[in-house]
């Protein structure tokens, strides 16, 4: 008889709770990272817990996008400007940025279908749930939220919104590419100008290509961050249904409260 003396590891872990981040196997709809995928690049990624290979399609995003000038020529054509339009885009640029595109709008459908079969199963086999972590640097943890207290701070300032769901290198992530993006676009003096009047101005010190970033990064950041208020909420009420049944319920009536527990 073989001894195993490992420590026991379920085979698909619902939820890992470290000291600065939360990520868990969720069901949802693959047309949603499909879109955001195709509005950002990356986005869909990171919305389903792909981070690393998400952040990579953001640097994608922003570089190549940023050197073919496909924002500037999508606002030209927008407004009737079809000859600058050409005559910005850079395309051997574009035509790198093609292939990639497409591949990252199809990869995050794909990973999330993927991710739906194993988020049924892990639910099915009944993977213990951890709910809190705590570390010499930060202490993390499930709690019940108000999922509309972080899409107001998205819309504060982009990043913010995940650090209340203590999803904080997302939210550190997002604060950088958006502190870049309002910096290079120069939005904020454009702003100023505007409040007094000069709008010919303000169109002129204003950069396009830069601020055509901005409303992609502030709805996926809002959008993201009450998706994962949601979610987690879902995450701490099954966590709390699963330590009732073992700690609390006897077995007269355990099956019955267990059941409405877990279908909330």
């Amino acid at each position: 008889m073989p001894i195993y003396t490992q420590k026991w590891q379920p085979r698909r872990p619902k939820v890992n709770l470290t000291s600065f981040n939360i990520n868990y196997l969720r069901v949802g709809n693959p047309f949603m990272p499909l879109w955001w995928g195709m509005a950002m690049p990356g986005a869909g990624h990171i919305m389903i817990g792909k981070k690393f290979k998400g952040f990579l399609l953001f640097v994608f995003e922003f570089l190549v996008n940023t050197q073919a000038h496909l924002n500037l020529s999508i606002f030209y054509s927008c407004t009737g400007q079809f000859e600058l339009a050409k005559a910005c885009l850079d395309s051997r640029w574009f035509f790198i940025y093609i292939g990639v595109y497409i591949f990252n709008a199809w990869d995050a459908y794909r990973l999330t279908t993927d991710i739906n079969q194993f988020s049924m199963l892990a639910v099915r086999e009944k993977t213990p749930l951890q709910a809190f972590n705590i570390s010499i640097l930060e202490i993390n943890y499930l709690q019940r939220l108000n999922a509309w207290v972080p899409v107001f701070w998205s819309v504060v300032t982009p990043g913010l919104g995940h650090l209340i769901v203590r999803n904080v290198v997302s939210g550190v992530y997002l604060m950088v590419w958006f502190i870049i993006s309002i910096y290079q676009s120069r939005i904020l003096e454009g702003v100023y100008f505007c409040v007094l009047g000069e709008f010919e101005q303000a169109s002129a010190v204003m950069n396009i290509q830069w601020t055509m970033y901005l409303p992609s990064v502030y709805c996926f950041a809002a959008c993201d961050s009450y998706y994962h208020a949601v979610e987690i909420n879902e995450l701490f009420k099954l966590e709390q249904a699963r330590y009732l049944k073992k700690n609390y319920f006897g077995t007269k009536n355990k099956h019955y409260f267990i059941n409405k527990l877990e279908n909330v």
